[in-house]
């Protein structure tokens, strides 16, 4: 798990995400050097004595985090509100939905037998393939700052190679590894604190986010979405609503990691095909967790 940790611990550092933010902002990333701390033997992360041993982990993976709404609902009566509200959005619905008698989203949408006719492009409504990156200055502020913050998570992770591999160890790469799959960000403003009901450019850009990378069927690819005016409970809730649940109903919930995430700024995470980690057992064979 060693080699892992220092490899991911460069790519952090040298990731096409912050990549494509050094090319938007023209600034550093952070003012953290976290070079001085690899080299000189310790890692990532605070020391031992720095950090509180009782302080839990805050994971982004992992049940917890996956299904952070744990209300009892009516399945059923959720399931037909939400095709029932988002009539148009229907034939791509169809086009995405797993093509297999039990999905449970199959007496509200009917699976396309004409794929290659639907289109998704720039010009298409109510979907639309979106750009990668934001063009606006705002925008691009907002995603250098949650980029920033989400970076400098990682590297307060106490890692240390000089003990043997434990639980931050792992969860340094398993944070660490879901960053730099995400090459697709986006900024949604005008979501604020009681106003996630008026969800229409959220929607719209998580449904045309899962299509984009549905279509791509690549593995390891995300996409960030952030929403600096929303709070946290209330994304949490959207997203559990409006993309995990219908993910499940369309059937094809596991191809994908849905999370809603807090660093700086309240984001939604989407993961496509997110590979299993490959660690070294004790007698040194690969192995995928």
């Amino acid at each position: 798990m060693m080699e892992l940790l220092l490899l991911l611990s460069c790519c952090i550092l040298q990731s096409k995400a912050f990549v494509h933010l050094d090319l938007l902002t023209k600034q550093p990333i952070s003012q953290a050097s976290p070079t001085s701390s690899i080299s000189a033997g310790k890692g990532f992360g605070k020391s031992d004595d720095e950090r509180n041993d009782k302080e839990p982990l805050k994971k982004s993976y992992g049940k917890s985090a996956l299904s952070p709404n744990k209300n009892v609902i009516d399945e059923e009566g959720a399931m037909e509100f939400f095709f029932e509200s988002n009539e148009e959005w229907k034939p791509l619905f169809s086009t995405i939905m797993a093509d297999t008698p039990d999905v449970a989203a199959s007496d509200y949408v009917k699976k396309s037998e004409a794929s290659d006719a639907f289109e998704f492009n720039e010009n298409t409504s109510p979907w639309k393939r979106l750009e990668g990156i934001p063009t606006d200055e705002s925008d691009r502020e907002v995603l250098a700052g949650f980029l920033d913050s989400m970076q400098q998570s990682l590297i307060e992770i106490p890692v240390d190679e000089r003990t043997k591999d434990d639980e931050n160890d792992l969860h340094f790469l398993e944070e660490g590894r879901r960053m730099l799959v995400c090459s697709r960000f986006h900024v949604v403003t005008g979501v604020g604190k009681g106003a996630i009901e008026k969800h229409d450019s959220l929607f719209s850009t998580c449904w045309n986010e899962i299509t984009q990378l549905v279509q791509e069927d690549e593995s390891d690819t995300g996409s960030l979405i952030v929403v600096p005016e929303c709070e946290m409970n209330d994304l949490s809730l959207f997203a559990d609503m409006n993309v995990q649940r219908p993910l499940q109903w369309l059937g094809i919930d596991h191809k994908f990691e849905v999370v809603s995430v807090h660093h700086g700024r309240p984001a939604i995470r989407l993961i496509h095909k997110l590979s299993d980690m490959a660690v070294d057992n004790p007698n040194n064979k690969a192995e995928t967790m």
